[in-house]
């Protein structure tokens, strides 16, 4: 018997589209501060995992706990209260943004529609989240289509943060990005990890799997018994709280261009 204690813990969960079974007895937990990739092909349930999670399907069996509390099962509807606990990063980050309106403008109205902070004080709020993700406030004065593609999934991410959740759900978060757009947010993802955020990655790209803690290989919607074989990453350096924006890019930067350093006992 499973005994589920992790952040997110699922068990038996099942989910089919017309007659078609996407899901079969999936049973996975997923630790506390930590990145934990669900790894496997496009078309084997990845996604739809994602979505029962997050409440836009309901599983047609078993159950899902967040920190010990039930999210939703078979026969208990998805608690939206608690579901603002998991917080989703998707591939395509314009398409989380209105094209028509300033970044800033577009944070201020989500922290206001949600009371995340008294009004006035909407600003502080944003600059935190955006600092957490290597942003300047200078962004904010910006529409989605004058910053680049790795800008606009740090922004997403920064969006996602206002919620204070306990769980970020990465699907393929890297997926429309260049290889130094998607290191910097595995650095940002490895970075709030360490401070206790929950990270669930869901890919099919190796080289992102591997940057996880934990991988879970999915097949044909089964849970795989044995771990996928994927190559090893390149350790990504956790950048000290009092560094600016700058010294993290440029930090990744020398990681792309020389590799990681050899630890001085080896």
């Amino acid at each position: 018997m499973v005994v589920l204690q992790g952040m997110i813990s699922m068990e038996q969960i099942d989910k089919a589209f017309d007659g078609k079974q996407v899901l079969q007895n999936v049973t996975l937990d997923i630790p506390d501060g930590q990145i934990c990739g669900i790894f496997g092909k496009s078309g084997i349930g990845k996604s739809t995992l994602a979505k029962v999670l997050c409440g836009i399907c309901p599983p047609d069996g078993g159950r899902i706990l967040l920190d010990g509390q039930c999210l939703v099962s078979q026969n208990t509807p998805y608690d939206r209260k608690l579901g603002l606990s998991i917080q989703m990063v998707y591939q395509q980050p314009y398409a989380t943004l209105d094209p028509r309106q300033k970044i800033g403008s577009g944070f201020k109205e989500l922290i206001r529609y949600h009371g995340f902070a008294p009004r006035g004080e909407e600003r502080a709020l944003t600059e935190d989240v955006l600092v957490k993700v290597g942003l300047e406030p200078q962004i904010l004065a910006h529409l989605p289509h004058q910053i680049s593609g790795g800008e606009a999934q740090r922004v997403a991410i920064a969006r996602a943060l206002s919620y204070d959740p306990a769980v970020l759900l990465a699907d393929e978060p890297t997926g429309a990005l260049d290889t130094a757009a998607g290191y910097q947010i595995m650095e940002i993802f490895r970075g709030l990890a360490d401070r206790g955020m929950t990270i669930l990655m869901i890919t099919h790209e190796p080289s992102i799997a591997a940057c996880a803690n934990k991988v879970y290989h999915i097949l044909d919607g089964r849970l795989q018994d044995e771990a996928p074989e994927i190559p090893a990453a390149p350790p990504l350096r956790q950048p000290a709280a009092a560094e600016e924006p700058e010294d993290l890019l440029a930090g990744l930067d020398r990681l792309l261009r020389d590799g990681p350093k050899e630890d001085s006992d080896s």
